[in-house]
């Protein structure tokens, strides 16, 4: 069995530029539907083997997309270990705290306690 897992962003196209450099997978996106579209294939994604062992590990999605995402696929997201779908902060956001708390929520589900607190 294959155990390497892809990283991608999920983002405008000056945002993923970065993480396209560094070897990301990168997807530029124009929308908050095409966004969500591409996110919900990513998690989908799996290798093809029995046990559907997912492609990704971790997918970031940049914050302004994600926060527009409907609240039964963000529930879904959380539902699964991999793909971890993950907010990543946004030039254009106005709230600045929205990924890093978001984040915080993650961590603290997985390990069971606040420890960016």
């Amino acid at each position: 069995m294959d155990k390497n897992f892809k990283l991608a962003v999920v983002g405008n196209e000056s945002s993923v530029l970065l993480f396209r450099s560094l070897g990301c997978e990168t997807h530029s996106v124009f929308s908050k539907e095409e966004a969500q579209t591409i996110v919900e294939e990513l998690f989908q994604a799996h290798k093809g083997d029995e046990v559907k062992t997912p492609i990704y590990a971790v997918v970031f999605v940049e914050e302004c997309f994600y926060k527009n995402f409907s609240n039964d696929v963000t529930e879904k997201f959380s539902k699964r270990a991999m793909p971890a779908i993950i907010p990543v902060p946004s030039s254009s956001s106005k709230d600045k705290k929205f990924a890093s708390n978001r984040l915080r929520k993650i961590v603290e589900r997985a390990v069971g306690s606040d420890i960016l607190g």
